[in-house]
């Protein structure tokens, strides 16, 4: 049996090859037998060698004749992890310098979308309201919050058209939709200007940090956060079992995102975004600029989807849910954010209906609070 019949039994159902690729292939055989016939060798490798040149040249005749009968396959690339974006930001913010200060300054911007009537017609307002909370480093120091309306105006240019068109009233009467409770159904003040400013500034006994999500923690609690994933995931176990929460400790994971926005270091952080990124409720939606403009991550932590019964005529506008983190810093640049997933009267798909977001001044910072003008001081707890 020749190099070919060895061919054909080892390709029983391929076309044979062409009398251009069987002559190629025997002048390699020629040439490798003329070398070697002129190197001296042992009597014994005689039939190895010869066995070897014949599977040789077979394996190069099967590769010639695949390659000339078949088209080049396309390269597979594996998608990466949906959530590596997560653990590729957690390694950026590990390595950022630690930041101090007097106090950390926690500024939100709580706004929504209102349907309201004026003039007999239909338009959208984004009402806004700020909260600024300065928490000391010094428990010694008196914490301050601050909350302000900010604005209740048009939302779009072609809203403020309609306002304007009736006549700019400085009170108009919200939509109301089928099924709303009493209290959506009210008149609405429209206004740019800020308005119904409160205040609260005492000393917190015990230097217990406002944000109790995890129970009646101080900076110094937060500070001593484990910066590894599983001394983390262990620290919240026992957050966890202290609250005596309803909800699985799987659940309770998925809130730790809370921890973002926290005065947490850097590599605290890290950790979090680390134990986020393993957690099966997390999902990353890629670039988005949040509602103030800002590029950033989003990020799904819990609930992805739900409806909004502000809008629509005749049924609930479906709506997702997303968290914008800071690609830089991994903070949060705006949390429960809400963006219709349709349109409706009035409303086009993609447009926010509601969000929390964080002003640029959030951070560590030297300055202390001053006692805010034109604004009243209340006892009343500010959220």
């Amino acid at each position: 049996m020749d190099e070919l019949d060895l061919l054909a039994r080892s390709l029983p159902d391929a076309p044979p090859p062409s009398r251009e690729v069987v002559d190629r292939a025997r002048s390699r055989l020629s040439a490798t037998m003329d070398r070697s016939a002129r190197r001296p060798r042992r009597r014994h490798t005689v039939w190895g060698w010869t066995v070897v040149a014949t599977v040789a040249v077979v394996t190069a005749v099967i590769a010639l004749v695949s390659s000339l009968a078949a088209p080049a396959p396309v390269p597979v690339i594996a998608p990466p992890r949906g959530n590596d974006a997560l653990l590729r930001l957690a390694d950026d913010v590990a390595r950022l310098p630690d930041r101090t200060g007097a106090y950390w300054r926690r500024p939100l911007l709580n706004t929504w979308l209102i349907r309201m009537r004026a003039g007999g017609e239909d338009f959208n307002v984004l009402s806004s309201s700020r909260v600024d909370l300065w928490q000391p480093r010094d428990p010694g120091d008196p914490v301050q919050v601050r909350m302000r309306q900010e604005y209740v105006r048009p939302a779009t240019p072609a809203d403020e058209r309609i306002w304007k068109a009736a006549g700019s009233p400085s009170v108009a009467q919200r939509v109301c939709v089928p099924g709303a409770p009493a209290e959506n159904c009210g008149k609405e003040r429209v206004s740019s200007e800020p308005s119904a400013c409160v205040y609260t500034r005492a000393v917190e006994p015990g230097g217990v940090f406002g944000d109790r999500r995890f129970g009646d923690l101080t900076l110094a609690d937060l500070a001593a956060l484990p910066a590894d994933v599983g001394g983390l995931r262990e620290k919240l176990r026992g957050y966890w079992r202290a609250g005596k929460n309803r909800r699985s400790f799987e659940e309770y994971l998925s809130r730790s995102s809370a921890l973002l926005e926290m005065p947490v270091s850097p590599a605290v952080r890290a950790a979090a975004l680390r134990l986020l990124a393993g957690l099966p409720t997390t999902k990353v939606g890629g670039t988005i600029d949040d509602p103030l403009g800002r590029p950033g991550l989003a990020v799904t932590f819990i609930k992805s989807e739900g409806f909004s019964a502000a809008f629509g005529s005749d049924d609930e506008v479906a709506e997702r849910y997303t968290t914008i983190l800071d690609a830089r810093t991994g903070t949060v640049l705006a949390s429960s954010v809400a963006i219709a997933e349709e349109n409706a009267e009035g409303l086009a798909k993609g447009t926010y209906l509601s969000y929390t977001a964080w002003a640029s001044e959030a951070g560590w910072t030297g300055g202390r609070p001053e006692r805010p003008r034109g604004c009243k001081l209340t006892d009343r707890p500010i959220p």
